[in-house]
């Protein structure tokens, strides 16, 4: 810890807090989660050693970076990218005009998390805007991985007490404890209808109330239309309510509401986790292939720009109490890129965790690139000609964030981290009932 000058606390969570800290040597301004071991001494919660071993493996451009693990007597520090504010904060901001081609970019980025997760087997189990993080370039990172499980194994059960309440599943409140990455997919539509609406959809107080509002917007559901309903260990049976329709709640005046962006957003909130869109066919979805209208997704100042945030300022990691060490950081106008390109079509780099380093990319085109286009490739050949790169919205190279070309190190462990590990013999993929 001796490399860098810690800040100010940015949250507090059950487990431990948040600090802005700064590196010495090279100046970049990070965010350092320090976790403390149990009141008598347990050892490190497992929900930790999770989230440590999850971000250690998986490493994208839309996820939240681990930079380093820091061993100490007390617990372990987790060195993370620092992001200047989150998505609820975005939402919640009145002075912040969302375009219906910001709420296209930020479904876009939060559907590729998800598909990379999904795509190596790994199901979030917290999906909330509080944990999607902003840069100062205006990209979404998904972040605090201490619920996230693998999954794929037809036997294994897991838990139902995951997600926030709002963002919860239906079949989670039933008691079901075998599922798969459906319940992101829920999780992700509640957040579409949330930037539609600038406020939660199913915001309630006790999950009975969650399940009314649940069903007052989509209509009671029925036994064909959701195989073993009834079966469920926790099913209640609801006053039977018709479904109003989306455009009802939706209408066209609201802004993004298009009649694709409520196609997709019913497929995304079927009842029946088996019937719910896949990330990666969502990303295919023809609400991506149209054209946007031009998005005013505003850059965020950088953090040698701007006034150390106040404490509950947003960090590059979260709060292990289900709430993000977020807000504070006001919006600037300052540009437009990052959302603003993913929603245009960028091809992005991901890498895929291997032994002894990094391997792989995504080279296929991006979803919302739809059919190819004489008009735009003409676009495209431009800008390289002119020393930009059509894959990030004719920008050079120079001005593209580092995080974006994906020239990141994964995080080494020295001998003090191994015999760390070793001491606290945590099997986790096997917890009981996690």
């Amino acid at each position: 810890m001796e490399r860098y000058t810690k800040g100010i606390v940015l949250g507090v969570g059950t487990f431990g807090k948040v600090l802005m800290a700064t590196d010495k040597e090279t100046g970049q301004v990070v965010a350092i989660k320090k976790i403390q071991v149990g009141e008598k001494g347990e050892g490190v919660n497992v929900t930790a050693l999770r989230e440590v071993k999850l971000l250690r493996e998986l490493r994208s451009p839309y996820l939240v970076r681990l930079l380093e693990v820091l061993p100490q007597k007390r617990g372990i520090n987790l060195v993370m990218e620092y992001c200047e504010s989150d998505l609820e904060h975005v939402i919640r901001d009145r002075s912040r005009l969302l375009s219906a081609g910001d709420i296209k970019a930020y479904m876009q980025m939060i559907l590729r998390a998800l598909e990379f997760c999904h795509s190596r087997w790994v199901v979030h189990r917290d999906i909330k805007p509080n944990n999607f993080l902003v840069t100062a370039s205006g990209e979404l990172k998904l972040a605090d991985f201490g619920l996230a499980r693998t999954f794929g194994s037809p036997d294994r059960r897991y838990t139902n007490q995951v997600f926030a309440r709002w963002y919860r599943p239906p079949e989670l409140f039933y008691g079901s404890t075998c599922y798969g990455p459906g319940v992101d997919i829920w999780a992700a539509g509640c957040i579409f209808a949330e930037l539609l609406r600038r406020n939660p959809w199913f915001s309630g107080e006790s999950d009975l109330e969650v399940l009314g509002k649940i069903y007052n917007a989509l209509g009671t559901p029925q036994d064909e239309g959701w195989a073993g309903l009834r079966a469920m260990p926790g099913f209640v049976e609801f006053q039977a309510t018709p479904a109003p329709g989306l455009r009802k709640l939706f209408p066209a005046s609201m802004i993004g509401a298009s009649d694709d962006a409520l196609d997709l957003l019913s497929r995304m909130m079927a009842f029946d986790a088996s019937r719910r869109i896949s990330a990666a066919d969502a990303l295919q979805h023809r609400y991506f292939r149209s054209d946007p209208p031009p998005s005013s997704v505003e850059q965020l100042p950088k953090p040698q720009q701007r006034q150390a945030p106040a404490a509950g300022a947003a960090a590059g990691a979260t709060t292990d109490d289900g709430g993000a060490a977020t807000g504070g950081a006001a919006a600037e106008s300052d540009g437009q890129q990052g959302a603003a390109a993913a929603a245009q079509g960028q091809q992005q780099q991901e890498e895929q965790p291997a032994a002894g380093g990094q391997q792989g990319s995504d080279a296929s085109p991006s979803a919302a690139s739809g059919a190819a286009d004489p008009q735009q490739a003409a676009q495209q050949q431009g800008a390289a000609a002119s020393g930009g790169t059509p894959l990030f919205g004719g920008l050079p190279l120079s001005a593209v964030p580092e995080s974006m070309l994906g020239r990141v190190e994964r995080p080494k462990l020295d001998s003090s981290d191994i015999q760390f590990f070793k001491k606290r013999k945590f099997n986790l993929d096997d917890a009981e009932g996690a």
